[in-house]
């Protein structure tokens, strides 16, 4: 058996590791302003919830073509 998945180009995992990268730039510029530790636990989870996301509807209208 063949998979006809092997061509599709999987974009969440981008998302993820984009989000986590903007996540973790986000809460450095923040924190620089804010003094809390808080802000390291919800802006890299808040970056990769986004990044899911995006690649998700990519992915789903990568597939409409």
């Amino acid at each position: 058996m063949t998979n006809k998945n092997n061509n599709k180009n999987l974009y969440v995992g981008y998302g993820v590791a984009f989000g986590l990268l903007g996540g973790a730039i986000f809460s450095t510029v923040v924190g620089m302003f804010i003094k809390t530790p808080i802000i390291w636990a919800f802006g890299p989870g808040l970056g990769i919830l986004i990044g899911i996301v995006i690649g998700t509807i990519v992915d789903s209208t990568k597939g409409e073509k």
